[in-house]
């Protein structure tokens, strides 16, 4: 059932900000509506020229000029400049008498002559089509090479090795104490397993000569510079040597938390007790 009160209610009821709105609006629709009303009365009157004056000026010195003011048609006729037909004879018979001494007879130019060129381009030297290259030397191939004695240019060879890697190799030997196996090389920071197994086979372990650590006369900076410690395993170690007194052999190490049998495996050949 319709009800008026409640859609009025609902429909025409507006809050203080919609009502301001809304006689914000009214007014400027009323302001735009009587805006042309009171443009027209506000503008000013453009004066208007009177050009009667003018045009009775006009007219009044054509009088004085005795000019007349209307255009009058007119035929105007021209005369005919042409030659009867014995017009050529006569020009004839008057350049034959001399009467046109005064002008010099036109004469032909003459053909153009051959002519030499001057600072010519040097014409083309025949060359040869297959020029003569010197011989290629051709580097020695390849052989093995030792992980433990060679140095970044050897390295560099390598397929896939650069001077980067070069260095990286052998600065990674070197904190190490040498390689005791190949497969150490694989550990260098930055190459790749691919680049890794195509230079493996010409890779050789010769002399080993590791530099080895003193567990019992090493610092805890010397010991973290090896790659294979970190700095808390350092610390560790140093730590149980101070607590417990000198290691009695590499095995001493396993009674620390920190290195298990993997960890030993790989520092096993870099630690003596002496």
């Amino acid at each position: 059932m319709f009800v008026p009160n409640k859609f009025l209610t609902d429909y025409c009821s507006f809050s203080r900000r919609e009502r301001t709105g809304i006689a914000a609006l009214l007014g400027l629709v009323l302001m735009l509506f009587f805006l042309p009303d009171v443009w027209d009365v506000l503008r000013k009157d453009v004066e208007t020229v009177d050009t009667a004056g003018f045009r009775l000026a006009s007219e009044q010195l054509a009088v004085m000029l005795k000019l007349d003011t209307v255009a009058v048609k007119r035929d105007y006729s021209y005369r005919k400049r042409t030659y009867a037909a014995d017009s050529a004879s006569r020009f004839e018979r008057y350049e034959r008498s001399d009467g046109a001494s005064g002008f010099e007879k036109y004469e032909r130019p003459p053909r153009f002559e051959r002519y030499e060129r001057r600072n010519a381009a040097p014409r083309f030297e025949k060359y040869d089509r297959f020029p003569r290259f010197e011989k290629y030397k051709r580097t020695p191939p390849l052989t093995a090479l030792d992980i433990n004695t060679a140095d970044t240019l050897l390295w560099e060879r390598l397929p896939g090795i650069g001077p980067v890697l070069s260095r990286r190799i052998v600065l990674f030997r070197e904190r190490l104490g040498g390689f005791h196996d190949i497969r150490q090389v694989a550990e260098t920071y930055g190459l790749a397993d691919s680049v890794f197994v195509k230079i493996q086979p010409l890779l050789q372990l010769g002399d080993v000569s590791l530099r080895k650590i003193d567990l019992n006369k090493t610092d805890e900076k010397s010991l973290a510079d090896h790659p294979y410690i970190d700095t808390k395993l350092a610390r560790a170690v140093i730590r149980y040597r101070n607590n417990h007194g000198p290691f009695r052999s590499v095995e001493g190490l396993k009674a620390i938390a920190l290195v298990d049998e993997v960890i030993y495996r790989k520092l096993e050949k870099y630690l003596v007790v002496n």
